[in-house]
């Protein structure tokens, strides 16, 4: 089984990612029995609640010390005691302590909203979206033929979460929101290895758009997709909010999970790396509040 390629900024190499239970998703979106499970019984909300509240339970307190050490998860980093968790959920949605990512405060730098996996893509040369194996449109994801009108020859940039990721996300710059749009769809992973044998993946998942007006970068539309065994999509304001640069929008419960921007012609210059290696198919790591790119 192909693992996913990443390339890390900081030591300017090309890494395997670091996966965790990949055997069971490979089951479940590979073989005859996993498909049949996945999609007649696991993408169903009620599963995911349960599953949910499993891990919201002290009992899951077990999890945490093997998903800590699979991961080389940085403890010295998070706000809280680790004795002071209630629940794995709990740990997952931790907050960082003061200055573990640090916010790029020049204007003119566009920032990432989430630790993730950065891929990009131009969307005057790619009218349908490929990530790893399956395509969407753009009309399919936003449900919205007038938005996608305004952005179908812009910037796109989908920030994938792997679950040892933190899973709060931010605000790329100063600026207003509209009220968040919920899209409906089922719960599906969306890790490469769901998504390289799926279809359209992602346009069937969950997600909440936003409408941002930011200071330096125009309207940019930003859209939280959930995934399978996601308790829920937390936004820190559902309706219109003044937002700062690097201020906390919202989190992500247990999962792995996706933010996705969008930018219009023109507003926005990524950083070369990240072009060229999403030319090659090869995402980027990157941490929440630092830079990707340049105001245009």
């Amino acid at each position: 089984m192909k693992l996913p390629q990443l390339y890390n900024r900081q030591t300017q190499s090309i890494e395997t990612e670091n996966t965790y239970k990949v055997e069971g998703l490979s089951f479940l979106y590979n073989t005859f029995l996993g498909k049949l499970i996945t999609y007649s019984i696991f993408n169903k909300k009620l599963i995911t609640r349960l599953y949910a509240m499993r891990m919201k339970s002290k009992g899951s307190l077990k999890e945490i010390p093997g998903f800590i050490q699979h991961y080389g998860i940085n403890t010295d980093e998070i706000k809280r005691p680790m004795d002071s968790f209630t629940s794995f959920n709990d740990f997952f949605i931790r907050e960082l302590k003061e200055g573990a990512r640090p916010i790029d405060q020049t204007p003119e730098h566009l920032i990432s909203p989430a630790d993730s996996r950065l891929f990009a893509f131009d969307l005057a040369k790619t009218k349908q979206l490929p990530i790893k194996g399956y395509w969407y449109s753009l009309q399919e994801l936003l449900l919205n033929d007038e938005l996608a009108k305004v952005y179908e020859d812009g910037l796109c940039l989908v920030y994938r979460l792997a679950p040892a990721d933190y899973h709060r996300y931010g605000y790329i710059d100063n600026g207003t929101q509209e009220k968040v749009i919920r899209i409906p769809g089922v719960l599906h992973s969306v890790h490469p290895i769901a998504l390289a044998v799926t279809q359209s993946l992602m346009a069937k998942n969950y997600r909440e758009l936003t409408v941002l007006k930011t200071q330096n970068f125009g309207e940019v539309l930003h859209l939280e997709v959930g995934a399978m065994m996601v308790g829920k999509i937390v936004q820190r304001f559902n309706g219109a909010h003044e937002f700062k640069r690097g201020e906390e929008k919202g989190y992500f419960e247990f999962g792995g999970s996706t933010v996705i921007q969008f930018f219009k012609k023109g507003s926005v210059k990524l950083d070369q790396e990240i072009l060229d290696y999403s030319l090659q198919g090869i995402e980027t790591l990157v941490k929440i509040n630092e830079k990707v790119g340049v105001k245009a």
